[in-house]
């Protein structure tokens, strides 16, 4: 099949005032025509840098060493201004991972795509917007005509992904280029953009290159898959071999990090052990030597040449060169299966007595001021954002809180930690009441209570050093009696971060060291209760599991009681003894993590469950497990409000408030009709 993009030994580095960074070094990628080519690889890997390659968007300190990119026989680094601007947008368009950052806020959707038709001079105003609004229709946004006069921030996170996916295709380009397109979409708004891309492909005919560390995406997805690692292409060919037979022991111990890839519960998760090398001297063999757990002696001192393990295979690995082969040494790496590692790891210790207890919350949020309230004649000028949340955590337990974007997770745990108001309902920690107390009553019991922010790079000050956000809380709360270098010492141990890394920057750090900063931080005062909002968000698979194993450990050690707040599904299977499950502020369904998976009984429980994209090729979702978005707060649906999107809904669901029934000691739901009943 013909090559629409073809990468030939690129090499790339970055001027840093350390040093030169090798972030590429000899890439040969091939893009066939009409196909979906995934590239993926852990943060550092070079995922992003081939992408501003291809697209002539390197950062100024960037120097191409070496290498051609030819898109259609053409060489795009000998293009000029003239040319850039000809294939930029015409020939190649980029969906980038954050819609909100990537469109420009204060210009509707209808501006921003006049303009991106700038080079069709012969479209009259009207022409443009008609165009605008057709490729709108086209990709599934309701009511185009009215909403492409709307502003990025008057649309969802799953409509603005959409309405990216439509500037780029505005101008019909053959090269499709997604960055991480589902990373900040939860479980279903993933499923809807996975089948998107895939009718659009079909639909324009396009080729499309899809960068993504969420290995259920790209199995999806992707017809051919590229697996990069610290600046090199280690495995490439057709998405079964990858997922089904990997060669290179990095593809290997990549697959087996997936979450979803084991299938029974278990605290602890597989992991990568070690780093991705320093790429201002990148080593010498082969870039995985360090961290592989079948590097011999060749591996650490020659660079491993590309073999074809199997047709249109190609595997950088000592392993399969013939000498080697001849030993019997490529018959150990043929196959990878999800290990079982961490299967035997001991569950949470329980305690009697609840240490957390959430009654009858309700949680509002005022949506004009008064006197505009009463100009426009609106009674209650306030929408709900919890209603009637009611739940129980024990010392030593796990509960996870799952929901679509916008549900009101995280409204609860800020509220529960006195960071918003409660309108009404109650909130005991360790038996004492805290919606009634005063800021100063409060304070004390903040060292009992602790959050880890969803970002962990914006969450930590930029001006402060990691030593300082380490010890801050001991200032925060008067502690002066302690010995503050030994308190930072004895929190970088406990995260297992290196003590040279007191001394850094948050800019400096990678998502997944940051992360480890977050947790050191909200373990310092030794509290016992941590509410993580989405722990393991943008980070890769293999971080994922030292995160949670690390959280699995103090758990442990110290008897935490965890309310992990997050829409990743595999992730919270592993780590949660009970689920709690959220849609439009309200608790729709608790109970046994297990049995919640194994046997849901609300409409929405099952639909979450089962529109997990899986790593396997072979089971890719035929159609999508909800359709529509999140009803708006203002605007309640009647009856049962989850009716408007359910499969299932009966006359009676759009009329009447389910209320909710027990179902089994500790499962409850709040549905007219449970399901597997």
């Amino acid at each position: 099949m013909a090559n629409l993009l073809e990468i030939r030994d690129l090499s790339v580095d970055f001027k840093t005032p350390r040093g030169r960074v090798h972030a590429l070094r000899d890439i040969t990628i091939d893009v066939p025509e009409k196909k979906i080519l995934g590239i993926v690889g852990e943060s550092g890997s070079g995922k992003s840098t081939v992408i501003w390659a291809v697209t002539r968007l390197l950062a100024g300190n960037a120097v191409v060493e070496g290498g051609q990119i030819l898109f259609n026989g053409e060489d795009v680094l000998g293009y000029g201004e003239d040319d850039l601007r000809r294939y930029r947008g015409e020939q190649v368009s980029v969906v980038f991972q954050d819609p909100m950052t990537s469109q420009i806020p204060v210009l509707s959707y209808s501006r921003q795509m006049a303009d991106i038709q700038y080079r069709r001079s012969e479209r009259s105003a009207a022409e443009k917007r008609r165009v605008a609004v057709d490729i709108m229709r086209r990709v599934g946004i309701p009511d185009p005509e009215e909403r492409v006069r709307q502003f990025p921030h008057q649309f969802s996170g799953g409509m603005r992904q959409r309405a990216s996916i439509a500037m780029a295709l505005m101008m019909d380009p053959p090269l499709l280029i997604a960055d991480e397109p589902t990373t900040a979409l939860d479980v279903t708004m993933e499923a809807q953009i996975i089948h998107l891309l895939r009718e659009l492909k079909d639909e324009f005919e396009a080729t499309v290159v899809v960068v993504s560390h969420n290995l259920g995406l790209i199995a999806e997805l992707c017809d051919e898959v590229v697996v990069m690692y610290a600046g090199e292409v280690v495995e490439q060919g057709d998405v079964r071999q990858i997922f089904y037979r990997p060669k290179h022991p990095y593809t290997q111990a990549l697959l087996e990090c997936d979450p979803a890839r084991v299938l029974e519960q278990t605290r602890f998760l597989p992991t990568i052990p070690g780093d991705v090398p320093d790429l201002h001297a990148p080593p010498k063999g082969c870039v995985f030597a360090a961290r592989c757990p079948k590097a011999f002696e060749a591996c650490r001192k020659e660079r491993p040449q590309d073999h074809e393990a199997e047709p249109g295979q190609i595997v950088r690995c000592h392993l399969l060169a013939p000498l080697f082969a001849e030993q019997g040494g490529a018959e150990s790496v043929s196959e990878a299966a999800p290990s079982p590692a961490g299967a035997n790891g001991e569950a949470a210790t329980e305690h009697d007595g609840e240490l957390l207890e959430v009654e009858d919350l309700q949680v509002r949020f005022r949506t004009m001021g008064a006197l505009k309230a009463l100009v426009n004649r609106v009674a209650d000028p306030h929408v709900d954002a919890v209603l009637g949340a009611s739940l129980a955590l024990r010392p030593g337990e796990t509960l996870g809180l799952v929901g679509e974007s916008g549900s009101g997770k995280t409204t609860l745990g800020r509220t529960i930690l006195g960071l918003l108001p409660a309108h009404s309902g109650s909130v005991r920690f360790d038996g004492r009441e805290l919606t009634t107390l005063s800021e100063s009553d409060f304070k004390p019991l903040r060292r009992d209570m602790a959050m880890m922010f969803q970002d962990p790079i914006g969450s930590l000050s930029p001006r402060q050093s990691i030593r300082s956000l380490l010890t801050e809380p001991f200032e925060i709360h008067g502690l002066k009696d302690l010995n503050v270098q030994q308190e930072a010492d004895r929190l970088c141990d406990m995260v297992s971060l290196p003590n040279n890394f007191l001394s850094r920057y948050p800019h400096e750090l990678s998502g997944g060291q940051a992360r480890r900063v977050g947790v050191a931080r909200a373990l310092a005062l030794q509290p016992r209760l941590i509410i993580a909002d989405e722990p393991t968000a943008g980070l890769d698979v293999s971080v994922q599991g030292e995160i949670l194993n690390l959280m699995a450990d103090l758990q442990r050690a110290h008897g935490l009681g965890y309310l992990i707040i997050t829409h990743n599904l595999p992730v919270v299977r592993h780590i949660s003894d009970r689920l709690a499950i959220m849609y439009l502020g309200r608790l729709i369904e608790q109970g046994d993590c297990d049995s919640i998976f194994e046997r849901p009984a609300h409409p929405y429980t099952e639909a979450l469950v089962r529109g997990v994209p899986l790593p396997d090729p072979d089971k890719r979702r035929a159609l999508v497990s909800i359709e529509g978005e999140v009803p708006s707060l203002a605007n309640r649906p009647p009856g049962c409000e989850f009716h408007t999107r359910c499969k299932y809904a009966q006359e009676r669901c759009r009329k009447e408030a389910p209320g909710e029934s027990e179902l089994a000691p500790g499962h409850r739901v709040r549905c007219h009709f449970p399901l597997n009943q």
